[in-house]
């Protein structure tokens, strides 16, 4: 699978909300590879380009989803594997990033196309504090209900 390939189905699809892309090879020797996609992609976007990715071969999270905070927008980084065939080593990393306003901190469920995003929704929702729309389950994972509505322990606070 080409990442040249996947970069373009997705622009055809959803036009301009494809931001960025860009690719890195890294050779670990013996004919071995790791590819990996970066894709910025809107947020009104978000869950078509991740339901396209599913249709091109077996999508799974990869590891847990970490995220940058910025003066006014939060950068939800989601990241993938994607395995087109059943050949070795032919995973292909896909990162998606995705920015949410301060102001507006939303962003729709991805569970109904990747169900083993669930725990890594909660855990953003819990500990970032974006609202992940139509979660099957909100429960929290880690804090329980001691902590202050607008408390977000992974958020940098101003003081």
């Amino acid at each position: 699978m080409k990442t040249e390939h996947l970069v373009m189905v997705l622009q055809n699809k959803l036009g301009s909300h494809v931001q960025a892309s860009r690719e890195k090879i890294t050779n670990y020797g013996n004919g071995i590879n790791r590819i990996t996609l970066w894709i910025s992609i809107d947020r009104e976007s978000f869950h078509s380009a991740i339901a396209i990715l599913k249709t091109m071969g077996r999508l799974h999270i990869s590891t847990p989803m970490p995220y940058k905070e910025y003066e006014d927008r939060i950068e939800l980084i989601y990241p993938f594997a994607l395995k087109e065939e059943d050949t070795r080593f032919s995973e292909i990393m896909v990162i998606i990033s995705v920015d949410i306003p301060k102001d507006d901190l939303k962003i729709r469920t991805i569970t109904d196309i990747v169900p083993g995003a669930l725990f890594m929704e909660r855990e953003t929702m819990e500990m970032v504090g974006v609202e992940i729309e139509d979660i099957p389950d909100p429960r929290r994972l880690f804090t329980g209900n001691y902590l202050p509505d607008g408390v977000y322990p992974l958020r940098i606070q101003k003081k």
